[in-house]
Parts: structure tokens; sequence; C-alpha cells
């Protein structure tokens, strides 16, 4: 072969290396190839289920009484977290967070501009039995507050000066359900329920978990109802005309598991629902906003809950723009962190190392020296799971309950800020204080992308209370204290971004009372709160 054969060769040859690079690299980067996670995981393709619409009006419903056994209520158990490869030092990256007490309205203690407490409702309302903690969710539209605890709904159309007490059960169908050949599909209403504004298609959404059909709450299959309302509607018919969907264990080919723990988020164009599929792992499903709004069949795409299984006892994240996510431990120094494109079919997973954190027995002794308000029957359920998560620009925030060990003495919440564009942390840092414990976090972000906070405290000198803030200002607020405690203090409270004011926040939380004598027992006090910077609450106040 002469020269100039053996030239032209390999200028083919080199022609074609570089026309296959070029190649792969169009092929990933246009989306012709599966995009892949941060350890090279390629996406898993979303499932598709659909629920047709019901409607009701009038609030015509005979009276449904949930079974109220303390042993056949919903008592799951926690994922333990396996130990990691320690990384850091086990102890606090800052300084402890301080807790006051909201007074007359007002709050200062932050620098410059401290949050500012515009409304607070102390309602009173009595609930039981002790082991039945109300888990709390509000909502506002401006003149219009949902304040859900557990099985009932406390509503206000005059902008929280007035509340009326709703049964959910007298709005809703809510006994025992069967199929077209007898076979039954839940138990009726028994617990959590979640609430959500949202101002793009101008609808409350609110969420009610049912029974599941076999020996106790979590066993056999059961339903989730998500109904949806404009605040007039709400006013016009007394919060008693809905447009709702029913979604079964069947809808999501879960066989016979229970679905448990549920959450709810609002992305650009999508509805988003939670809940733990009993024993495998965290569901994850999407639903169009206009089919909402439009009371229509809604369309739904969903997640296998295996692949969550790391993420058990989580929610998703709030304010969560056209991205959506989710996360778990693989250890007490790794995150798996999903997302899901609201543009994409598919969703993915992303390992993230991060430091180390106690992962002990969550654990928080009340102010008797006996009631463990953090340890139900040994579960401390969801324990470490991600339960606070909000989207914040190029960062997902996460938090989660830590137990006493290392440089902490007590409970407390561990946040790691995880930069979204390359998935590693921006930042780690912790709410602990050597006095109190802290636990079950729940964040969601202001439209200024500030974050608030609302979460449990309790133990030593105190009983188990609740407390709000916003991060960064390392001070939580608390309007009232607990004169006992619960051996299982709860698994919820909320924040949520106010509408039609998206630099404040709306929270729920509750403080437990003994009874007035000759009354014996406990009552809870659940409550509303509203809350912001005092430069947004006061836009006329100087800034010190």
């Amino acid at each position: 072969m002469n020269n100039t054969l053996w030239l032209l060769l390999k200028i083919l040859i080199l022609t074609v290396i570089f026309f296959l690079i070029a190649l792969i690299v169009y092929l990933f980067y246009c989306n012709c190839y599966p995009r892949r996670g941060a350890l090279g995981e390629p996406g898993r393709d979303l499932q598709h289920a659909s629920a047709e619409p019901h409607t009701v009006t009038g609030g015509k419903y005979p009276t449904f009484t949930p079974k109220d056994d303390p042993a056949d209520r919903n008592n799951d158990r926690a994922r333990k977290v396996p130990t990691g490869p320690l990384r850091g030092n086990l102890s606090p990256s800052q300084g402890s967070s301080q807790l006051l007490q909201i007074k007359n309205n007002n709050s200062g203690g932050a620098a410059g501009d401290p949050v500012v407490f515009s409304d607070f409702d102390p309602l009173g309302t009595q609930s039981g039995p002790t082991l039945t903690p109300p888990d709390m969710s509000a909502a506002r539209a401006g003149e219009v507050l949902m304040l859900s605890f557990n099985t009932n709904v406390l509503l206000s159309t005059n902008g929280t000066t007035n509340y009326s007490l709703m049964n959910p059960t007298n709005i809703f169908p809510s006994g025992p359900t069967n199929d077209a050949a007898g076979n039954p599909l839940d138990r009726g209403l028994c617990c959590d329920q979640v609430i959500q504004y949202v101002p793009k298609i101008d609808r409350f959404v609110w969420l009610m978990q049912f029974c599941g059909t076999g020996a106790g709450c979590l066993n056999g299959i059961n339903r989730v109802r998500i109904a949806s309302a404009s605040p007039q509607q709400i006013i016009s018919s007394g919060g008693t005309s809905w447009t709702y969907w029913d979604l079964l264990s069947g809808t999501f080919n879960l066989g016979t598991t229970t679905m448990d723990y549920p959450d709810l988020a609002v992305g650009d164009d999508f509805l988003y629902f939670s809940a733990d599929a009993v024993g495998t792992g965290l569901l994850v499903v999407r639903i169009p906003l206009s089919e909402i709004q439009n009371s229509q069949t809604i369309n739904m795409g969903y997640t296998n809950p295996s692949d969550g299984g790391v993420a058990y006892g989580g929610h998703v994240s709030q304010n969560t723009g056209n991205e959506v996510f989710w996360a778990g431990h693989n250890s007490n120094s790794q995150l798996r962190v999903f997302s899901m494109r609201e543009d994409s079919n598919q969703y993915f997973q992303h390992d993230v190392n991060v430091n180390s954190w106690p992962n002990g027995t969550i654990s928080s002794i009340a102010k008797d020296g006996t009631t463990d308000w953090l340890n139900f029957l040994g579960t401390s359920f969801p324990g470490n799971a991600v339960l606070g998560l909000a989207r914040r620009g190029d960062e997902v925030w996460l938090a989660w309950t830590a137990s006493q060990g290392g440089g902490f003495t007590r409970a407390h919440v561990q946040i790691a800020q995880i930069n979204t564009t390359n998935y590693t942390v921006a930042s780690q840092w912790q709410i602990w204080n050597n006095d109190y414990a802290f636990a079950f976090p729940s964040l969601a972000t202001n439209s200024n992308n500030e974050a608030g906070i609302s979460l449990a405290w309790g133990g030593n000198q105190d009983w188990g209370n609740h407390a709000v803030g916003m991060l960064g200002d390392f001070i939580v607020w608390y309007p009232e204290l607990s004169d006992t405690a619960i051996t299982r203090w709860g698994d919820y409270v909320s924040v949520r971004r106010n509408a039609p004011n998206p630099l404040m926040y709306d929270a729920s939380g509750y403080a437990v009372f003994k009874q007035t004598p000759p009354a014996t027992g406990i009552r809870f006090d659940p409550y509303y709160i509203q809350f912001g910077r005092n430069s947004v609450v006061n836009p006329t106040a100087p800034i010190k």
C-alpha cells in the first residue's frame, strides 16, 4: 500500500471515530437516549392510571364514626437507617437555636427584619382519645381557611373571625365500601387529612385517607380521596360542594397493600400526591392541575413504590416548580434524592454523600420523667424519614429528625441543602438545643425563596409542643405550652405559602392540655398561625 492510500485510510478511520463520538454525545444530550442519575442509574418510566370524578353538595350524608380502637389505628413502623462510613464529627455545625414565645402578635429577636405573627387562632376543640393525635394541616386563600385535624375540619370563610366545625363524613360518602361482587374496598374514613390551596387554578384540594380492609387500618386494600372546590364554592355552599376522585390500592397496582401517611404538593402544572405503600416504599403520583380545575377524569402518572424503599415515611417537596423531589437515606452518611421533571415521563435517583448524623433511637422524655412523647411503642414513626422538603431555586432543602448522640444531647433536626445542578451538598446544619428536642419538620418556601418551618419540640422540663420560624434566623416561636403529654405526639404539622400574599406563611399545630375538672383525660387545642417578615406584615415599619 502506497503512502497516499495509507494516509487516506487513516483519515477515514479518524473520521469514523469522531463521528461515533459526536453521535453518542448528541443522543445523550438530545434526550434520544435515556438520561441517567448521578451514579449512572437510568431513568424509570412512570406508570399511568385514571380516576373518574364524582360530585357532592349539601352535606346530606349520615355521620360515620371511624373506629377509634387504639390497637386498630395506623401504627406503622419506622424504617431503620443503616450506619454508613463516618463523615464529619457528629457535632453541631453552628450554635443552638433559640426558642421564644409569640406575644401580642409581634416578635423580635432576629436582627434587621424579624418574624412577625399577623394571626394566631387557638381554637380549643376537644379531641381524643389519648393515642390519637390531631395530625394537622392548613391552607388559606384570602378569607377562606381550612384547618384539618384527623377526621375533622375547621372552616373559616370570613378571614378567621369565626370558625365552624365540619365533619367530612356528612359531606362525602365515607363508610365502608364494596365492589360490584361484594368484596370490601376499604373500612371507611379513618385518619390522615392533608389540605393545599392551588392559586393557579383557584382550588382547595382536600385529601382524606380510608382504613384498610385487613386487621388494623394498615392492612389490606384501601382508598385515598382527593376533593377539589374553589373558595367561592366553599363560601356559597358552606363547605359542602366538592368534586372528588377516589384512588384505590388497585388504581396503582398495589395488590392488597394499604396506602398510608399521605402528602400533597403543588408544582407549575401538576398536583403531587405521595403515600407509603405499607411495608414497601413511597408512591409518588402526579395529576394535571387543568384536569382538577375542569372537574374531569384525571390521568395520573405514578412511580413504582419499590423504587422508593429508602424514602419510606417521607414526603414530597413543597413549592416545587417544574421539578418535584423526594428523598431517603441509604445510610446515615448518604442520601438518595429522587427527582421528576414536569416535562418528562421518567423519574431519577441521585446518591449524595452527607456528613454523618446520629441515628440511634429517637426518644424524648417529657416533664413528668416517664412519658416518651417521641417513641410510641418503640416505633418512633416516621423515624428518620425526610419529612421536610422545599424547592429553593437550584437547591432542594431536606429536613429530617435525628437522634441524640455524638455532639447532640437530644433529638434534633438535620437540614441538608442539595444543589440540584450537580447533586452535591451546598450546606448541612441543624436545629438543636441542649435543653429540648426537635422533631417532625415541615418546610415551605415563600416567593422570595426564604424557607419557613413548622416542627415539634419538647422534653426535659417541657411537654411536647409546636413552633414555627424561618430558617436562617436560628429562632423558632411557640404560641402556647402544653401542660401534659401523650405517648404519641403525632406525625404531622404543616407550613404552607400564603395566598394571596406569597411572601407569608400559614402554619398549623396544637397543644395538649388536661381536661378541666370534673372532666378527666386530655384535650387538644389545634391552632392556625400566619407569619412573615416584619417588612411584609408591616410594610411601613422601618427595618432596624
